[in-house]
């Protein structure tokens, strides 16, 4: 009963959060200054970045490539652009359940997918703080220290799979000694790395012009915003809270709020966009097992 209550808590927390934001849009910018800046998105910009942005699927396909017992890469990116898709859209990370079901249809047992799924979200946890350490020492004029956080990161996985090593499970052992060797922590960690990469470049390529914005300011508000996204509360398909994160980060540095807000709605609504359109491609024509029809 007491989970019943929680997950209705949860919902109105998100909710208000969305409607918040979207008020405190409405009232700092309004929408006539939302389209007016609209107008100065490039349209090459828009290519080039959709391309970069499908890249990072391709990246993140990869890594599974190197955790799960799949070989056909076209599956990959079809459960990758899915996987994705449903974080975004559905509340309180429910959209990872998605992964394990799409699995189970591949005959891929929870035990494997589990182990697979854990090992990668901790590289994905450890690349974006690391991405974001190093945006935050670039924008601070320090190169060494942002290049000394990127290389000093991969230390985390190593250390945490000598860690595990007392654990006597079957599954997990085989994972480790086999998938887990410190060639492939190092591909996973470069992937993870570059994924990112990608995904910022392509939110600072869709920006008007108009906000004026560095690309080193709007790598580490992306960054900042993706953060928002391993908290247990979020608003409808994030809106509000990767704002939050987003917008927060540039007001922090100085940015003007109303560029800041602006800035973190086109990143955002690039993102989602640039998700479903993915997800849709990949149903059609992506991965698609011609004996089910799906």
């Amino acid at each position: 009963m007491k989970k019943k209550y929680l997950k209705y808590f949860e919902l109105a927390v998100s909710i208000a959060v969305t409607a918040g934001f979207i008020y405190l849009f409405y009232a700092v910018i309004g929408f006539d200054k939302f389209v007016s800046f609209f107008t100065q998105i490039q349209p090459v910009n828009i290519v080039i970045a959709f391309i970069l942005y499908t890249l990072s699927y391709v990246t993140r396909a990869f890594r599974w490539k190197l955790t799960l017992s799949i070989d056909q890469f076209g599956k990959l990116f079809r459960i990758t652009a899915f996987n994705t898709v449903f974080n975004i859209f559905l509340p309180f990370r429910t959209g990872e359940l998605s992964f394990f079901y799409m699995l189970k249809k591949e005959n891929i047992p929870v035990s494997e997918s589990a182990i697979s799924f854990i090992s990668v979200r901790i590289f994905d946890a450890v690349s974006l703080f690391a991405v974001f350490g190093m945006a935050y020492f670039i924008f601070k004029g320090s190169l060494i220290a942002g290049i000394a956080v990127i290389l000093a990161a991969p230390l985390i996985p190593v250390i945490l799979k000598a860690v595990t090593g007392f654990i006597k499970h079957q599954k997990l052992s085989q994972f480790r000694n086999t998938k887990l060797t410190l060639r492939n922590i190092g591909i996973l960690y470069f992937l993870s790395v570059l994924t990112f990469i990608l995904k910022f470049t392509a939110f600072y390529l869709v920006l008007p012009s108009g906000l004026d914005l560095t690309f080193s300011q709007a790598f580490f508000a992306a960054a900042a915003g993706d953060i928002t996204t391993i908290l247990p509360i979020h608003g409808i398909a994030g809106i509000g809270t990767y704002e939050g994160g987003y917008a927060g980060a540039l007001i922090l540095i100085g940015v003007d709020k109303e560029k800041a807000l602006l800035a973190s709605v086109f990143a955002h609504i690039f993102m989602l966009a640039g998700a479903a359109i993915i997800a849709g491609f990949s149903y059609l024509f992506i991965g698609k097992d011609p004996r089910k029809g799906s």
